[in-house]
């Protein structure tokens, strides 16, 4: 008996199966994709592994180092995301979007009903998935809030892919670029469907991702929630129904059971489009009139062609994401990394996406995001094989690239958290007029909603492609003036005089009362007396 460290003496012969063994996995392993397990090798967390020189190499403790040292890491990065986010929860209007969804949360938390009566040009997945956060505290705030707790999933689930498809190094380069990236921060904290609608398509590719890589029951569950997540996502937004490209990449790439998984996943996206149709089978000709027409006429009223659409594309603070997103792919074609080939599907659809939409707008590059920053991690797992320059120059790109965009994060929050005065201003006016329950038409819904006011469901939105596009005319303000008994407008941006006739409707039927900054007028309902227009007027 061989007492030396309790180990049993090993047979020449043995040894040199345990040799050619080891062999035969490091060329199998020098072949498989980065960040891939090749079926028949080994399984993650065995304690040892054979080594071409003979013997069992211990590699728990090194594997294992790694394991905390990434995971560890991107938590630290999640939670620097989620600090620099928390302190713009309370921060001034950053979009026009944000006063027309805050006044629409308003309507259907006082119950009137989507389509029917509050026009929304928004799918309803992105009303269920906020209200919520509304209903608990309402505030724009607790909005902005659900927003940020969604993106944060989106986050995690990037990680979680970059894992799958590029090791460990992978995922922390992948949620590192999408978390300092420029429009993915802008848009985690503002109240728009974009930055939701991403996450929950983010999510539905991870768990498709984790359910070919799973056994048993559980396999088909995640097929479920990922058809789940993707039913949800088109209907917070419709660009995240191009994530379903990356998701029949994963679902038919699967060794085996394939059919099954398919089905699974199309019965899950089945059950969230019932869910979806809730609020639409009661009013199916407004919400085809406000989901499908509205966009439709703006996108032929727009008219700017694809030249302006590239111009979006290639704005400043994005171009280092794009491009190492680019040059990782090319690494990763060269180095002939089947893992590409969904993360760069994906990346091309949404860019079809984005160039063929009208009218496009810089925050909804933040499609291309999670596509991008999946290429960059594969292109740098590709670079580590090669040689360890390649490698540290990759490192100093990445790091560059979330350099970029934390100077712009930056830029943007210094800006941001400047008050805004004359949104002070129309907020303090509104609020020392009428009482609280007063209905007010106005084009600046969020001075209105600030000021703790109403504005009736069917004129939340006063957009100007909307009265242009003829969706809102001053027949329906009459109406709703009419039903609603609305008493205030307070006109400030110039988007309500956009509709044929609105000035002569409004002075019939309203008078001004004061006159604030920036040519914005507060109207009164009722014939104003000579005394009190040269009280308000001089």
């Amino acid at each position: 008996m061989h007492r030396r460290a309790g180990v049993l003496p090993v047979a020449p012969a043995a040894r040199v199966r345990d040799r050619a063994a080891a062999r035969r996995l490091h060329r199998g392993s020098r072949r498989a994709a980065p960040g891939v397990i090749q079926a028949g090798t080994r399984r993650i967390g065995s304690p040892t592994l054979p080594s071409p020189e003979g013997g069992w190499k211990n590699e728990r403790r090194p594997m294992m180092a790694r394991l905390r040292v990434s995971t560890w890491s991107a938590l630290a990065v999640g939670i620097g995301f989620l600090l620099s986010e928390a302190i713009m929860l309370d921060a001034r209007i950053r979009d026009y979007d944000e006063g027309v969804y805050w006044a629409t949360f308003r309507a259907l938390a006082r119950g009137e009903p989507m389509f029917s009566t509050v026009f929304a040009t928004s799918p309803p997945g992105f009303f269920y998935a906020l209200l919520p956060f509304y209903l608990v505290v309402q505030s724009l705030a607790s909005l902005r809030a659900g927003v940020l707790l969604l993106c944060l999933a989106g986050l995690a689930a990037t990680y979680v892919m970059g894992r799958l498809l590029a090791g460990n190094l992978g995922g922390l380069v992948a949620v590192l670029l999408s978390a300092t990236s420029s429009v993915y921060w802008h848009e985690s904290t503002v109240l728009q469907a974009d930055g939701p609608s991403l996450a929950l398509s983010t999510v539905a590719v991870a768990l498709a991702m984790l359910a070919v890589r799973t056994e048993g029951r559980g396999r088909d569950a995640l097929a479920a929630a990922a058809g789940l997540a993707l039913a949800f996502s088109v209907g917070t937004k419709f660009f995240g129904v191009v994530a379903a490209v990356p998701i029949a990449i994963v679902l038919l790439g699967a060794s085996r059971g394939r059919a099954r998984l398919v089905t699974v996943a199309v019965l899950g996206g089945v059950l969230g489009l019932l869910i979806l149709l809730v609020p639409i089978i009661g009013s199916p000709q407004a919400a085809y009139k406000q989901l499908i027409v509205s966009h439709l006429r703006a996108g032929e009223l727009a008219h700017f062609g694809i030249g302006r659409n590239l111009s979006y594309v290639f704005l400043r603070h994005e171009l280092p994401l794009e491009a190492l997103g680019f040059v990782g792919a090319v690494v990763a074609l060269i180095r002939r990394d089947r893992t590409v080939v969904m993360p760069l599907a994906w990346a091309v659809v949404s860019m079809i996406a984005i160039l063929g939409y009208e009218p496009i707008f810089p925050h909804h590059l933040v499609l291309l995001t999670p596509s991008l920053a999946l290429l960059a991690a594969l292109g740098v797992a590709n670079v580590g094989g090669i040689a360890r320059p390649a490698f540290v120059i990759a490192a100093v790109l990445v790091i560059g690239t979330a350099a970029v965009g934390v100077a712009a994060d930056t830029r943007e929050a210094i800006r941001t958290l400047a008050p805004d005065l004359h949104d002070a201003e129309m907020t303090a006016a509104v609020r020392a007029h009428g009482q609280p329950h007063d209905a007010w038409f106005t084009d600046n819904a969020y001075a209105v909603a600030a000021a703790d006011r109403d504005i009736p469901g069917p004129v939340v939105d006063t957009s100007g492609q909307l009265a242009l596009a003829g969706l809102l005319t001053v027949s329906d303000l009459e109406r709703t003036r009419v039903r609603y008994d609305v008493k205030w407008v307070l006109v400030d941006n110039g988007r309500l005089e956009r509709f044929p006739g609105f000035h002569a409707w409004l002075l019939a039927h309203f008078h001004p009362v004061q006159r604030l900054g920036g040519g914005a007028v507060i109207y009164e309902a009722g014939t104003a007396t000579a005394a009190h227009l040269s009280t308000e007027f001089g």
